[in-house]
C-alpha cells in the first residue's frame, strides 16, 4: 500500500463532517450487565522482545522512562510513580509479548487461577521482576487474540522526584496568573546564566502507563470486548458506531467497512443495537473503581481492517495499536515530541513519528504518538479525562468526530494521516526489515517466543 492509498483509507476512516450524533447513557444501569471474575485497577506493564537491546535501549531514554535493571537479556523501565516497572523489554524476535493489570489483592488472582484455562497458580514473583517490586502474579494466553496477560497485585515501589519542577502556567485573567513576577518560564532548562540558550531540554518525565491499546479483527474486536469486560470488569466509556452510507449521506463512511462490521452481530456493550444502520467500530474502556475517578480509558479496542497486519496467506490479526504513558502537562508531550524528532533527524535513530501533537474528542487528552525501533508504537498523553461509575456511557458516529476525524487540535489527517492505530507494519521503515523480522511481528503465534514466554511465566 503507497503513501496515497493510505491516505485515501484514512480518509475514508476518518474524514467526515461534524453533523453525526452522540448518544449519552448515563448511569450504572446504562453499562453492560455483567458479572466479572475481578476488577482491575489500573494497567501495569507492557513486554516486549527485540533483537538489538542496545538499539532499544537508546529508544527507552529518549521516550523518557527510567531504566531500573538491565543485562544481556532484559530491560526493566519504570514512570516516575505507579506500583512498579510500566515496561520491560526482552532479547529475542521482535514482537510486542502482552501486557500485565493491577488487581487488589490475591483472591482475585485465585479467582483467574480457578476459572481460566491455563492461568498459572498464584505465586510470588520470582527472580529480578520480585526483587524489583515485589508482588504476588498469575499468568495465562488469552484465548481471544493469543496475548500474554499477566494479572499483579501487591507491588510496590518508591516514587522519585521529577527531574525538573512542576510548571505553573499564567492564564491570560490576571487574576488567574499563577507563575511569581519576575520568574521567568524555563520549561526546557535551557536558560543557563551565560545566556547559552543551545542546551537541547532533552526526554520528558514519564509519570506510568496510562492505556494499552488492541487492533483485532473484525468480530475478534467484539469477543475482545466481552472478555476483557466479563474478566476484569472493564467498562465502556465512549464507544464509535458506523452508520450506513445512506443512513450518513454526505459523510465518509467506507461501505464495505459498515458491512463487515454489521456482519459481526450486535455489541456487546448495550442491551440492543443503537440502530439497524449501524456498526459498533471501537470502545474505550476504564476500570470500575465505583465513584472513585479513574482514567477515561486503560483499555481500548479497535478494528483492524489493515491487511498488512498479519503473516502472509494467513489474514489480518490482532496488533498492539499503541501503548500509551502519562506525561505531567502539555510542555512534557512537546519536550517528548521534540527529543524523538531531533534524535531521528539528527542522530539517524530508527524513530518515526506516527500522529501528533494534538488533543483528542474522545477522552480529551494531549497526545503524540511515536514508532518505536521496531515499529511499535508509544504514545505520550497528558490531561486526560477521570470518569466515575455513575457517569455510564456515551455512544458516537463516526461522522460526530469532526472533519479532523478525532482532534479537538492538531494535526489534520489530509496532513499526517493517522498511523498510530493498526500495528507495526505502518511503520514505513518496516518494510527494511528481513522476512523473519516482518513475519514475527505481526504475527500473534508465540512458537518462536516459546521459551521466552515459559521463562516469564514461571512460578519459581
Amino acid at each position: 500500500m503507497n503513501d496515497k492509498e493510505m491516505l485515501k483509507r484514512d480518509l475514508d476512516l476518518f474524514e467526515s463532517i461534524n453533523q453525526g450524533h452522540e448518544e449519552h447513557l448515563k448511569g450504572s444501569e446504562s453499562l453492560p450487565s455483567i458479572n466479572p471474575l475481578t476488577k482491575a485497577k489500573d494497567v501495569a506493564y507492557v513486554r516486549f522482545s527485540v533483537p538489538d537491546l542496545n538499539l532499544y535501549e537508546d529508544w527507552i531514554h529518549d521516550f523518557g522512562l527510567k531504566i531500573i535493571y538491565k543485562d544481556k537479556n532484559v530491560i526493566y523501565s519504570r514512570g516516575l510513580g505507579g506500583d512498579g516497572f510500566c515496561h520491560v523489554v526482552h532479547r529475542g524476535p521482535a514482537k510486542f509479548l502482552g501486557f500485565a493489570l493491577q488487581l487488589k489483592n490475591e483472591n482475585d488472582l485465585n479467582i483467574l487461577y480457578k476459572n481460566i484455562s491455563g492461568c498459572t497458580e498464584p505465586h510470588i514473583i520470582p527472580g529480578i521482576e520480585g526483587e524489583l517490586c515485589g508482588g504476588k502474579r498469575v499468568s495465562f494466553i488469552d484465548p481471544v487474540c493469543g496475548f500474554l496477560i499477566e494479572a499483579v497485585c501487591e507491588r510496590s515501589i518508591e516514587p522519585l522526584l521529577p527531574s525538573r519542577s512542576r510548571l505553573e502556567y499564567n492564564y491570560g485573567d490576571k487574576d488567574l496568573h499563577r507563575r511569581p513576577a519576575n520568574q521567568l518560564q524555563d520549561t526546557s532548562g535551557n536558560r543557563s546564566a551565560d545566556g547559552n540558550n543551545s542546551i537541547h531540554p532533552g526526554p520528558p518525565d514519564v509519570i506510568k502507563l496510562g492505556h494499552v491499546v488492541l487492533a483485532a479483527p473484525i468480530g475478534i474486536h467484539h469477543k475482545m470486548m466481552s472478555f476483557m469486560m466479563e474478566t476484569f470488569g472493564f467498562l465502556p466509556t465512549d464507544s464509535v458506531i458506523f452508520e450506513s452510507p445512506k443512513s450518513a449521506a454526505g459523510h465518509a463512511v467506507n461501505p464495505q467497512i459498515f458491512e463487515a462490521l454489521k456482519a459481526a452481530g450486535p455489541s456487546p456493550l448495550y442491551s440492543n443495537t443503537k440502530s439497524k444502520d449501524s456498526a459498533t467500530y471501537a470502545a474505550f474502556f476504564r476500570c470500575d473503581l465505583g465513584e472513585q475517578p479513574t482514567d477515561h480509558h486503560s483499555f481500548f479496542i479497535i478494528s483492524n481492517m489493515d491487511k498488512r497486519m498479519g503473516p502472509k496467506g494467513a489474514g489480518i490479526q490482532t496488533q498492539l495499536s499503541h501503548a500509551s504513558f502519562e506525561v505531567s502537562n502539555l510542555d512534557d508531550v512537546w519536550r517528548g515530541h521534540m527529543q524523538l524528532k531531533t534524535m531521528a533527524e539528527h542522530k539517524n535513530k530508527r524513530y518515526e513519528i506516527a500522529w501528533g501533537v494534538g488533543r483528542h474528542v474522545l477522552g480529551s487528552h494531549i497526545y503524540d504518538y511515536w514508532h518505536d525501533p521496531y515499529g511499535h508504537v508509544h504514545e505520550h498523553m497528558s490531561d486526560g479525562d477521570k470518569i466515575t461509575r455513575s457517569f455510564g456511557q456515551r455512544i458516537h458516529s463516526i461522522s460526530g468526530l469532526g472533519p479532523n476525524g478525532h482532534n479537538q487540535w492538531g494535526p489534520t489527517v489530509k496532513e499526517s494521516g493517522i498511523r498510530n492505530l493498526d500495528g507495526p507494519a505502518a511503520a514505513s521503515f518496516y518494510k527494511n526489515f528481513d522476512h523473519e523480522t516482518q513475519q514475527s511481528l505481526v504475527n500473534r503465534d508465540l512458537s518462536n517466543v516459546k521459551e521466552l514466554i515459559s521463562t516469564i511465566r514461571s512460578t519459581v
